[in-house]
């Protein structure tokens, strides 16, 4: 039995026989197959907080052989990882509405996440800098609409010249969003290919079945 479960093709049976209920569910009101689909959706979500869990007891593991190898430039920080995430985890449990735990939430999860973000930006800039070169027609229609768009929100597009602003408007409600629904469409109709092909068990990569 245990031999058959590890073949390939019950990975594939029972990822299309999922999505096809999925399916079914969606286009016909079945309350068989709704209560059918409503079983494999609970557990799914049960299946994501186990890889959670084993996510969590991965990273203690990973930190934990740092600290015991004493790593250069690292098991400090595991240190400190590790205690965090102990002592959030034991107060979480007991009471969320505790001050320590609403503290560490708005004063260092959010204070790292904005520095996260704007160290972000420099990488950013610095991509987009590298990026504005005229090296082609491409490259400088990409010049000028950043351009475009940088002088209606600044302050001083507007004081150089009233049209800068039109201008911009018209790039971001015209030339940006065309593109953007192009770009929706075509990775919509690629998920959807996507789909078909899991279904039909031709796409292979998610199990580790490319060759």
């Amino acid at each position: 039995m245990s031999n058959i479960l590890r073949k390939r093709e019950m990975i594939l049976f029972i990822t299309g026989l999922a999505g096809g209920m999925m399916m079914f569910e969606y286009f016909f009101a079945v309350p068989a197959v709704a209560t059918a689909s409503t079983i494999v959706r609970n557990w799914a979500i049960i299946i994501s907080t186990l890889a959670l869990g084993l996510g969590i007891l991965n990273a203690v593991r990973l930190h934990s052989g740092h600290i015991r190898k004493r790593t250069k430039s690292q098991w400090i920080f595991s240190v400190w990882l590790l205690g965090y995430f102990v002592v959030l985890t034991v107060i979480g449990l007991w009471n969320t509405k505790f001050i320590v735990y609403d503290w560490s939430f708005k004063y260092v999860y959010t204070s790292l996440s904005s520095t996260f973000y704007a160290l972000t930006g420099f990488y950013i800039f610095s991509a987009a800098y590298r990026a504005f070169r005229a090296r082609s027609i491409e490259a400088t229609i990409l010049i000028v609409s950043g351009v475009l768009i940088l002088l209606r929100n600044a302050p001083i597009g507007e004081a150089i010249w009233k049209g800068f602003p039109i201008l911009g408007e018209w790039v971001l409600m015209v030339g940006q969003l065309g593109g953007m629904r192009t770009l929706t469409f075509v990775a919509a109709v690629g998920l959807i290919v996507f789909g078909i092909r899991t279904l039909l068990g031709l796409e292979r990569g998610y199990y580790g079945g490319v060759e």
